[in-house]
């Protein structure tokens, strides 16, 4: 926390609340806060992703001592998938035949799917095109944007028996 009371244009801060206990946690991050008000600089290194998504405007993923995903969270969604859940007054069909639908589940009037960024727009037009009781959508978390570059290493590593 001595770090954050200097007059420095940027902090350099890697994994800083580890040891904080939750009070000290919210103290830090109203430190942040107001450092980004004053105009000043905040590189902040994290594994706890909720954090990273509370405090940061940008963010980079970086795998292998490269960046393989830059941008704001906004931006770094529209890489991956939305899951989208609505219920209908029309049954819905043919949904299994539009680009970007994974993970289709349709029961009566009820629909479920994962839809790519670039083709969440068309889904939601078919949908409203049923007549729309609800509908929920969830864009993708900071972890699931990080497990798209980190996954397969967690395939490899998981030991079965």
């Amino acid at each position: 926390m001595a770090a954050l009371s200097s007059d420095v244009e940027m902090l350099i801060l890697d994994e800083p609340t580890a040891g904080l206990d939750p009070l000290m946690e919210a103290v830090f991050k109203e430190y942040i806060k107001e450092a980004k008000s004053e105009g000043r600089t905040v590189l902040l290194s994290s594994h706890i992703l909720a954090q990273v998504e509370e405090l940061c405007d940008r963010i980079s993923i970086i795998r292998r001592g490269k960046v393989v995903e830059t941008g704001t969270l906004t931006d770094l969604r529209h890489l991956t998938r939305t899951t989208v859940s609505a219920d209908t007054v029309t049954a819905p069909t043919d949904f299994d035949g539009l680009p970007g639908i994974h993970n289709l589940e349709v029961s009566n009037s009820r629909i479920r799917f994962d839809v790519d960024g670039e083709h969440l727009a068309e889904a939601v037009r078919r949908l409203s095109g049923l007549g729309v009781r609800t509908l929920t959508s969830h864009p993708p978390t900071l972890e699931q944007l990080l497990l798209r570059h980190y996954g397969d290493e967690l395939n490899h590593n998981v030991e079965v028996g």
